[in-house]
C-alpha cells in the first residue's frame, strides 16, 4: 500500500494542545511510517473538496 493516501476528516486539530491532539498526531507518524500519505480535513466542507479533487484516496477516516 506504499504511495497511497488517506484523508484524515477529524475536528480535533492535531497541532493543537491536549492528549487527543498528542494521540492523532502519533496515529498520523505511524500511518506514514508504513509509506502512507496523508490528507488533513478539519471542516466537512476541506473534506468533501479533497474527496472530489484526490482522485488517488485508498482510504478516510472520518469523526
Amino acid at each position: 500500500m506504499a504511495n497511497s493516501t488517506v484523508l484524515l476528516a477529524l475536528r480535533e486539530d492535531p497541532l493543537g494542545g491536549g492528549a487527543s491532539s498528542e494521540q492523532l498526531r502519533r496515529i498520523g507518524k505511524e500511518m506514514e511510517n508504513k509509506g502512507l500519505e496523508l490528507r488533513w480535513a478539519a471542516s466537512a466542507g476541506d473534506a468533501r473538496a479533497t474527496l472530489q479533487t484526490e482522485a488517488g484516496l485508498a482510504a478516510a477516516v472520518v469523526a
